[in-house]
């Protein structure tokens, strides 16, 4: 494969992305959107990224441009590691961009796979592939500086899914990927942060107010015995979701290495005092991704599809029901649905056929959303 890869994004994670490629020799291009360049000044200027911790040294990147075209001119692969807000945006950007024989990877992905193919309608589109959730525990801590504490096991699935043999082996450069996933819809159910996140996040919503006069770490003051039940009742709703559609799913135990069927005081101790995630300041706010994006882009949908085809899950529709008040928002409406993933109207073997070839099959017309 090529050694020239694109990194679009500016946050911790594209800053890790993009110290830990050069680490291993790959050329990168990082690109920024305009709006957000601003707080990427210094790496525009410098093109040079400095990393502690399981990552150490300093990385010179091939370019930092706002110039999406230059960026992703020569590389196969196009990574992009934003928030899911950021999604759409960069599939609008890419569509008419982007070649059939490159392959975008989206980390994490949220269904990020299909809402891609939607937005691309009848425009090329390549190879979406999404992963569940970013490779590094992993923060900025100055500009142009990034603290790695530790690495995540990742991984990935395509679409179209049969696209995937093809693909996995020279993609292993890029990250060892567990396994490939048998679809992005079991990707996109597979993700990790709400999980993890929404029972801690709930249950500590003064504290994350307070933090200005009080420190707050959600892996240390958050995870308590009671934030864990909640997150073993949210896995369990997404899980028999995935029974229903033929997965078993296992993202919790990814991320943990905690048995199937594993129990809430078993969470507790696999996160609470957590070498890799103990340091991890925050959230500071209940206008951090951990709220706004987890729940319109992880819980929402999740919810969604459970209805589609029948599944309760009352725990998820709580918690989006208590941040709808306490975030004055509809994240119900502003949240992913089947419509923005393009699944609206279709059956269940129809979904299937969509997912594995990409192809409309008796789909919706997606050139005309």
């Amino acid at each position: 494969m090529s050694d020239a890869i694109a990194v679009l994004g500016g946050g911790h994670g594209a800053h890790a992305m993009a110290a830990d490629l050069v680490s291993r020799g790959f050329t990168v291009n990082m690109f920024e959107m305009p709006q957000f360049q601003g707080n990427v000044r210094k790496l525009f200027e410098t093109r040079t990224i400095h990393a502690s911790g399981v990552i150490q040294g300093t990385f010179k990147l091939n370019m930092v441009t706002g110039d999406i075209d230059q960026a992703i001119d020569g590389v196969k692969y196009i990574l992009i590691v934003t928030p899911a807000f950021a999604h759409e945006g960069y599939a609008r950007l890419l569509r008419g961009r982007a070649r059939s024989d490159q392959v975008i990877v989206v980390y994490p992905g949220a269904f990020a796979g299909l809402l891609f193919r939607t937005v691309f309608g009848d425009a090329v589109c390549p190879v979406i592939a999404e992963v569940n959730n970013l490779p590094y525990d992993t923060r900025l801590t100055a500009p142009c500086e990034v603290a790695i504490y530790g690495y995540n096991k990742v991984n990935v699935a395509f679409l179209p899914a049969d696209k995937g043999p093809g693909l996995i082996d020279e993609m292993r450069a890029i990250h060892p990927y567990e396994k490939v996933y048998s679809d992005v819809l079991e990707a996109g159910l597979s993700i990790v942060n709400p999980g993890v996140h929404a029972g801690p996040c709930l249950l500590s919503i003064t504290a994350v107010e307070n933090s200005p006069k009080r420190s707050f770490f959600l892996y240390e003051h958050g995870v308590t015995p009671g934030s864990c039940r909640v997150n073993v009742q949210i896995d369990n709703e997404r899980k028999e979701i995935g029974r229903r559609l033929g997965y078993t799913l296992t993202p919790i135990e990814d991320f943990t290495g905690l048995r199937e069927g594993y129990t809430w005081q078993e969470l507790y101790m696999s996160m609470h005092g957590n070498i890799s995630l103990t340091p991890i300041s925050g959230p500071h706010d209940i206008d951090s991704r951990y709220f706004t994006e987890d729940a319109p882009y992880g819980l929402v949908p999740w919810s969604h599809i459970g209805k589609a085809i029948g599944i309760a899950t009352p725990v998820i529709d709580s918690v989006v029901n208590i941040y709808n008040v306490v975030h004055e928002k509809d994240w119900w409406r502003e949240g992913r649905s089947a419509d923005d993933l393009g699944l609206a109207g279709m059956s269940l073997e129809q979904i299937k056929t969509y997912v594995r070839t990409g192809g409309p099959g008796n789909a919706p017309d997606l050139a005309s959303r």
